[in-house]
């Protein structure tokens, strides 16, 4: 009998010693995280229902960031090799709605495999340009106030969904691709990315397809580029592959002790593949100073002009102070005070303002002011 109690006890330990050597082998970690982000704001010459303009004054739900959550995660497969996925939602903070930009995981839906050569992702994930273009706007990206607005809206209100010219359902806002193919990598300083999402329509390999490309330089200057095209989806039997956008973006930024000082430029241009005639010729420039007054505060200075040379008057101009103090390493109170001059003949497609879950964005030949206060937290 002890015997027998001595083998089962070795096959046990056998047993055991497998278990833990499979886990050293293929260990994987999972991690819940998200943003929220709430705030109030106050802007200025908006349209009131009955006519006329008047002051709004809103809960914001994404001042400096959107509110968000995700998981994500890796396992290590042997060999150098990781298995990546990454599952992330939107929700409004004042009300607790969600789906945002495609349901329950909106913002990202993918999977993929990396080394030390690179990362390929597949599915739903943010648009490699959009993340270059990011490195060198003035104010990060911030939700309000910032390049956002202008990379995701340059292309409305001409393609974003008409009865001859259906919006691209694998582009959502210009940040977020569907469908996509991803891959990134990265040489001495250099970091190269590009997706491409597949059209899925019969008879057309342009018309809903999404190409996005970014690079970025992170030495003694920071540098970006950023190209992205999509098509619209044909309407049925009016043919064609709808409105067209090519957008691309250069940027630059330097830091001198506690100061950065960062340029950016981006140009997009609709048009009708059919007929060749260009609808819109969006210019943004961009410039930015931010310094840091201490360890836990940063004040950022910013001006943006915006311009459509194929729409009379469709221009903006726009200013913003803004102070953000970290409480901690996970809390930031912000504050924000913001000037837009519009032109007579502004669209949407020339915007600088505040969005998520309100729009507000200037009104054609005024100026309008902004202030904002909030408090994100991230987890």
């Amino acid at each position: 009998m002890k015997k027998i109690l001595d083998g089962q006890k070795s096959i046990l330990a056998f047993m055991a010693l497998g278990a833990i050597a499979g886990a050293a082998h293929a260990q994987s970690s999972v991690t819940v995280y998200g943003v929220v982000d709430a705030g109030i704001v106050n802007v200025n010459n908006q349209k009131k229902s009955s006519g006329g303009t008047g002051n709004a004054f809103a809960f914001n739900t994404g001042g400096l960031s959107p509110s968000i959550f995700g998981f994500k995660g890796s396992e290590d497969i042997g060999g150098g090799l990781k298995a990546n996925f990454n599952l992330e939602g939107h929700f409004f903070s004042g009300t607790g709605e969600g789906g945002q930009w495609g349901g329950l995981f909106g913002r990202q839906a993918n999977v993929g495999l990396s080394n030390s050569y690179g990362t390929l992702t597949l599915g739903k994930q943010y648009s490699p340009a959009v993340l270059a273009f990011a490195a060198t706007d003035p104010r990060g990206l911030k939700e309000t106030f910032s390049g956002l607005l202008s990379w995701a809206l340059t292309q409305s209100p001409l393609n974003v969904g008409t009865a001859t010219a259906p919006a691209n359902s694998n582009s959502v806002i210009d940040v977020f691709v569907a469908n996509a193919i991803g891959v990134s990598t990265k040489i001495a300083d250099v970091n190269l990315s590009g997706s491409y999402s597949l059209g899925e329509n019969p008879g057309s390999t342009a018309a809903n397809r999404v190409i996005a490309l970014g690079a970025t330089y992170a030495g003694p200057v920071t540098l970006s580029a950023a190209y992205q095209s999509e098509n619209g989806r044909p309407a049925g039997l009016t043919g064609g592959d709808g409105v067209q956008t090519r957008k691309y973006s250069l940027g630059a930024g330097y830091t001198f002790g506690d100061a950065t000082v960062t340029v950016n430029y981006l140009n997009d241009k609709n048009s009708d593949p059919a007929s060749g005639v260009e609808l819109a010729a969006y210019r943004i420039y961009g410039a930015g100073l931010n310094y840091r007054t201490s360890a836990s505060n940063s004040a950022t200075l910013a001006y943006y002009y915006s311009s459509n040379k194929d729409g009379a008057s469709d221009t903006s101009r726009t200013w913003i102070l803004s102070d953000d103090y970290s409480l901690s390493k996970r809390t930031t109170l912000y504050a924000l005070v913001a000037g837009v001059n519009a032109g007579s003949g502004y669209t949407s497609g020339a915007p600088f303002g505040v969005a998520n879950n309100n729009v507000f964005l200037a009104a054609a030949g005024k100026t309008t002011t902004a202030v904002q206060l909030g408090i994100n937290h991230s987890f």
